[in-house]
């Protein structure tokens, strides 16, 4: 296993400065452009290439300015009359669906055929119609609805339709427990909830405890309807969506002429509650036109580009990005993470990847998802022998500089890059990243092999989404770029943990971000609204509790987070979150989570590996039987201890401290998915659910530590 570049990585850690490291690119005329600049309130705001604060009015649109759009409807309604024709959204067709029974489990495979489109004014029809069956089921301004489905052209349609009607949308993520769905659905009181076909059969042991859910409206499957009615109790009626969105059916001529306005509260956003209960983050219209004017600033796109949606629409980042690109006029191909490509899990033999007949333009990420396409392209080029992944590893090393070189550049797209790119759909220009810390490595490594962009951003649901992003321009790596348009950001002092904006060479502290894309509160939750929000001379504002230092251009890089820096017995701070994000780039990671003790001088670490890698290494320490399985793998200590020389050897070459690098591992053969409870929907560590899974073993490698 050769060495991982820990290129670009200059974190700060408390109390000291940051280590210097090799195999740093010289610093681009690019990164020394201006991103963000101290305004006459001392607010750090987006700014101009010249340095001077950017014009909040320049940022208005003409979509939003002269046309006077101040809702989410009104949105896709302004879109819709001004291209009523234009493909707005794309579903694949089903052809065929294969169970195939397997250790007791049942796995399905799809067999897909082409796009099928809905024009801006069908979907504009479609929404009309939902708004008008929910007015002819008696919903009035300030009722409630749940949204309990997967990303899909249904789910903003009816969101937009009861939207329409003033009613409030509830988020509530598909892979929430069934605790984590019946606390939602108790909590706001609706009597209806859209799912669908896949998540029906989770329905009735929920509803059995959710007494005022009586309605349910199933978004059909392609082949089979809405299912087996079975699933639901006897007094929920069950309604298929086809029948909302029927305007023979919806009686449009008694619908109510409700008109939405811009500070209702649009959605109620139900985290997926990574340090506990989860919590209704309260979204005006207002909250999320301000970030996807931010977004439409930030990002150079056009109705000529085409995006790949897949990544959960319950999460902020997903709905704002979609409300934005509805209102530019892109075209919006829906896919999921089981089918995104050719490889996928649910992709029958002989289809392709739905990302390979899209061909997007754009897509949303998270990090851990670019982590996995690096890990997986590596993979296949070591498959075929030494020297091609000698050569594949060091072009792609070097790519960052031939970049200067148009012409050498072009070659080694054609002959090395081109075959890896096809499997995105080849014409992909730029990546959003967000929702956790992308590692400069995967960022320069994936942008060297598929040739485009990638723009990291920062935000939360409490700032609808936006708060920082990095410019198109920009080819540094290790920050999430400056203010975006919607938002004003400052620094607070952090005693605790030693972070104060006084530090030397740049501010560090607690970001606070404000604006008019600052959430309302928490749903039904004035305790926690009122630790976490606070107004001050007219201007809203969050405690993110994440802790960033500004660097001399106005970017912003996180550093820490509050809840993830532990005090180890000697008296250092380990931040947990930012080894993790360095160690995660080593290839026989695929996750990992690191347990600090405030009573021990050590980490310790539990692994998921991955298995191609983690059977060379047990070949190096003599363990070559093809027939032992995962399990048997992290079962043995050799190979345990392989994987820990080899993080510890990652961790020094990266720049880590013998403080944050684990003492000792535990290697697990369960994958972290969102259905397993360990990991959030847009795939952040649930510590607390990761303790509690796996305390008997954190103990046990500190007994073995203390031997």
């Amino acid at each position: 296993m050769g060495p991982t570049s820990c290129m670009g990585n200059t974190s700060y850690r408390p109390g000291r400065r940051p280590a210097l490291y090799t195999h740093v690119p010289a610093r681009r005329k690019s990164m020394s452009i201006p991103r963000g600049v101290t305004d006459s309130n001392g607010f750090l705001v987006k700014a101009l290439p010249s340095g001077e604060p950017w014009p909040l009015q320049s940022g208005l649109t003409p979509l939003f300015k002269e046309s006077k759009v101040d809702t989410l409807p009104g949105a896709l309604k302004y879109s819709a009359n001004l291209r009523s024709d234009k493909e707005c959204m794309a579903t694949r067709k089903v052809l065929e669906r294969h169970r195939v029974e397997k250790d007791g489990k049942t796995f399905e495979k799809l067999t897909l055929g082409d796009y099928q489109w809905l024009t801006y004014s069908e979907v504009e029809m479609a929404a009309e119609s939902v708004k008008c069956a929910l007015s002819n089921m008696n919903f009035q301004t300030g009722d409630r609805i749940a949204i309990f489905a997967e990303t899909r052209a249904e789910w903003f349609i009816a969101a937009m339709g009861a939207l329409k009607l003033r009613v409030s949308v509830c988020t509530i993520y598909t892979t929430l427990s069934d605790k984590g769905i019946i606390h939602v659905l108790n909590e706001v009181e609706t009597n209806l909830v859209f799912t669908s076909f896949d998540l029906l059969p989770r329905m009735k042991s929920i509803l059995d405890q959710c007494p005022k859910v009586k309605e349910v409206v199933v978004m059909e499957d392609q082949l089979e309807g809405v299912g087996n009615k079975e699933y639901l109790p006897k007094n929920v009626k069950i309604i298929p969506f086809s029948e909302m969105t029927d305007r023979k059916n919806t009686k449009i001529s008694k619908c109510s002429e409700v008109v939405p306005q811009p500070d209702d509260v649009a959605i109620i956003m139900y985290t997926s509650g990574s340090t506990g209960t989860p919590k209704g983050v309260e979204l005006t219209h207002t909250n999320i036109l301000a970030a996807a004017i931010g977004y439409s600033v930030q990002i150079s796109i056009d109705e000529n580009d085409r995006y790949l949606a897949f990544l959960p629409l319950a999460h902020i980042m997903e709905l704002a990005t979609e409300t934005a690109l509805i209102s530019i006029g892109v075209t919006i191909y829906y896919s999921s993470p089981h089918t995104l490509t050719s490889t996928g899990a649910k992709i029958a033999k002989g289809s392709v990847g739905d990302a390979k007949l899209a061909k997007p333009t754009v897509i949303n990420v998270v990090p851990l998802l670019l982590d996995r396409i690096i890990k997986g392209v590596t993979q296949a080029v070591e498959k075929q022998g030494w020297i091609k992944s000698a050569v594949f590893n060091t072009l792609v090393a070097y790519k960052y500089w031939l970049d200067y070189i148009p012409l050498s550049s072009r070659v080694l797209n054609f002959l090395i890059f081109q075959k890896v790119r096809d499997e995105l759909g080849g014409q992909l220009k730029r990546v959003i990243a967000g929702g956790a810390p992308l590692s400069p490595q995967t960022h320069n490594n994936f942008k060297a092999i598929f040739g485009c962009t990638i723009q990291v951003g920062y935000g939360s649901t409490e700032t609808a989404s936006l708060g920082t992003g990095m410019n198109e321009d920009d080819d540094s790596t290790g920050h999430c770029g400056g203010p975006c348009l919607n938002a004003l950001l400052k620094l607070d002092d952090w005693e605790e943990g030693n972070y104060r904006t006084t530090d030397l060479p740049f501010p560090r502290g607690e970001i606070v971000i404000g604006g008019v894309s600052i959430a309302k509160g928490y749903f039904k939750n004035a305790a926690e609204t009122k630790n976490a929000f606070y107004e001050e001379n007219g201007i809203r504002w969050f405690r993110t509790g994440d802790i960033a230092e500004i660097d001399n251009t106005g970017c912003v890089k996180i550093i820490d987070r509050k809840k993830d820096l532990v005090k180890l017995k000697h008296g250092e701070y380990v931040a947990l979150g930012n080894a993790e994000t360095i160690l995660k780039t080593l290839n026989v990671v695929d996750n990992m989570c690191i347990f600090a003790d405030s009573t021990q001088d050590k980490v310790v670490a539990v692994v998921v590996p991955v298995l191609d890698v983690l059977r060379k290494l047990a070949a190096g320490v003599g363990i070559t039987n093809p027939d032992l399985t995962l399990v048997d793998l992290c079962e043995n200590d050799k190979v345990n201890m392989a994987v820990l020389k080899e993080l510890q050897v990652h961790g020094r070459r990266c720049g880590l401290t013998r403080w944050e690098i684990p003492a000792a591992v535990h290697l697990t053969d369960e994958l972290w998915t969102p259905d397993t409870g360990l990991v959030t929907a847009a795939l952040k560590l649930r510590r607390k659910q990761l303790d509690q899974q796996y305390r008997s073993m954190v103990v046990d490698m500190y007994s073995r530590l203390a031997d």
